[in-house]
């Protein structure tokens, strides 16, 4: 059972799709044909649910750099500051433009339709309605019987959601008529690959030694606070309030739960007998001028050169070899 873990991170996951596209390129295989079983949060839902509906990565950096200038529309410098005035009340961006990219890329294919392509998917939403996570998946195993008419629109939708950033979004349940809101996944699980990890062990049945995992990173920041780095308030003021905490609370939630989601899949990955060298972690540090929602040319240009110069990097490569190698044997024959 190999598995392909994607991170939330907004138009960050350009850089991570564009590193699988090189690794497509280089190994001359698909991650559709490379992978069995794809999670993602956010950006990473939308990325796993194409690779698993049978896009190639290049096809989806394309689709990428068609959504995100068109989603996070920043035409003029101020703009980002007058929306984080604009999201004291409501939504910074709308999400008509990523329904209309993800209804031409998708069509209406449904969780379903990945599953009869021999796929499994995975992708966590926040449900406002029961106030519980939710993890849409391909019915995939007995007790699993909810979620295959769900459109892959509508689920990416759903998981992307981020709090601030885009409107919440309503899903009709296809069984029973009701309507229930959602968010963001990466409020609870931005670095998915643990769901990933348990999902094959107990719905999948899978056998420790027959496990490999790769999980891709969306560019983070270095939540270090050092006094000689730090801003001028920053240094001096303890008791800090909303205007103080605002900008950097969103960071260090999600970017801490994955460090620490990360270190704990490492340990139990090789505790419960899995083959050393069969859980990889491909990071990204984030430069300075990138974020989520910052989508200009040179921010693609950016994010496309990071990842693509990952996926040329010889070391990496050796270490990708146990995830490509194997399926372009089995592709070829």
């Amino acid at each position: 059972m190999r598995i392909l873990s994607l991170d939330g991170g907004g138009y960050l996951g350009l850089a991570g799709v564009s590193f699988l596209a090189e690794l497509e390129r280089h190994f001359s295989v698909t991650c559709h044909d490379a992978f069995d079983l794809f999670c993602g949060t956010s950006t990473g839902a939308i990325i796993a649910l194409a690779l698993s509906s049978g896009m190639s990565a290049r096809e989806v950096v394309d689709l990428y750099k068609g959504f995100g200038p068109r989603v996070f529309y920043n035409p003029f410098w101020g703009c980002r500051k007058l929306r984080w005035a604009r999201g004291v009340v409501t939504s910074m961006y709308g999400n008509s433009g990523l329904r209309s990219a993800l209804s031409d890329a998708f069509g209406d294919q449904t969780l379903g339709a990945i599953h009869s392509k021999g796929k499994y998917v995975i992708v966590p939403a926040f449900c406002l309605t029961t106030g519980k996570p939710r993890i849409f998946k391909t019915d995939h195993a007995d007790g699993l019987t909810r979620h295959k008419d769900y459109r892959l629109v509508d689920v990416a939708l759903a998981s992307s959601a981020a709090p601030v950033y885009l409107p919440v979004v309503e899903l009709r349940s296809p069984i029973d008529g009701r309507v229930e809101r959602y968010c963001d996944g990466g409020v609870f699980a931005n670095h998915p690959a643990m769901l990933g990890l348990g999902e094959a062990l107990f719905h999948l049945g899978s056998k420790p030694s027959e496990l490999s995992l790769l999980s891709v990173s969306t560019p983070r920041s270095n939540l270090a606070e050092e006094a000689s780095a730090a801003g001028f308030f920053r240094r001096r003021i303890l008791r800090r309030g909303v205007c103080m905490w605002a900008g950097a609370m969103a960071g260090m939630f999600i970017d801490s739960t994955s460090e620490i989601s990360n270190e704990t899949i490492r340990r139990m990955h090789l505790s419960i007998g899995c083959e050393k060298g069969t859980f990889q972690r491909i990071a990204f540090p984030k430069p300075k001028g990138l974020d989520l929602d910052v989508a200009g040319p040179r921010a693609t240009h950016t994010l496309e050169t990071m990842g693509a110069e990952k996926g040329s990097n010889n070391e990496v490569r050796d270490l990708m070899k146990q995830f490509f190698i194997q399926n372009r044997r089995i592709a070829r024959g």
